[in-house]
Order: C-alpha cells, then sequence, then structure tokens
C-alpha cells in the first residue's frame, strides 16, 4: 500500500484518486513551505498534511491571525500559494478597522474594566456620526 502511494503522488489517475491519497499529495506541497510556516499550518489544521486549496480557503485574514506567522511567514506563505495557483490577496484596509490581536484585546479589555473600577471615565477612541457617548 505504501508503494502505491508513492508511484502516485499528484493523483493523475481518474476515478478519485485524489480521494485514495490525499495526505501524500498535502504532504509533497507542503515539504516545499519553509518549516516554521509549515509547522504553524500544521497546527492550524491540527494534522500534518494540507493542501494548498485547504490553505488559500482560510483566507488572508485567518493567516494574519494564526500563532507563528508572522509578515514574512504571511509572504511566504503567499508566494507557496501562487506556486500552487491561488492568489491570497490582503484585505482592502479602508474598509475595516485595524485588527487587534486576541491577547492585545483582552490585556485592553482588563485595563478599561481596572480603570472604570477606580472612577475613571473611559471613552471609545472613535466617536460615529449621531451617535451620543453616555457617561
Amino acid at each position: 500500500m505504501t508503494d502505491e502511494m508513492t508511484d502516485c503522488p499528484h493523483g493523475n489517475d481518474t476515478g478519485g484518486s485524489n480521494a485514495q491519497h490525499p495526505s501524500t499529495a498535502g504532504m509533497a506541497a507542503a515539504n516545499q513551505l519553509p518549516t516554521l510556516q509549515r509547522n504553524a499550518l500544521r497546527k492550524i489544521f491540527d494534522r500534518p498534511a494540507f493542501t494548498p486549496e485547504e490553505v488559500a480557503a482560510l483566507g488572508y485574514r485567518r493567516l494574519q491571525q494564526a500563532e507563528g506567522i508572522g509578515n514574512k511567514g504571511l509572504a511566504a506563505i503567499t508566494a507557496w500559494l501562487q506556486q500552487h495557483g491561488f492568489e491570497l490577496n490582503p484585505p482592502d484596509s479602508h474598509d475595516s478597522p485595524p485588527k487587534i490581536h486576541k491577547k492585545n484585546r483582552r490585556n485592553i479589555e482588563m485595563a478599561v474594566r481596572l480603570l472604570r473600577t477606580h472612577g475613571y471615565i473611559v471613552q471609545g477612541a472613535v466617536e460615529l456620526p449621531g451617535e451620543t457617548k453616555t457617561r
């Protein structure tokens, strides 16, 4: 059975050979990634094998938020996906507010709570038109 998997790593047969050997094709493609990015993606998927299609389906924001993937890692993954025919474009920065990492968001919320318990008034940084602040 292992000979069969190495003979046909790309699943060129018709009749669903991709369904029979997805981990082999995923391992071959994933091995083209640098080790740090490959390990970070393995952690996201919670398995050793993944395909470029699965990584592209995660989207830019999900990869950007993943532990162990920084800007250089994201660039490496984007280039790897392009080699396999997938585009991973960053979202338009004008459409959404900047993303705050989950750990930083929790720290901010704890600081705001602490300030309020000591009598400080904490206001939001941006006031939307037509919105009134309550004190």
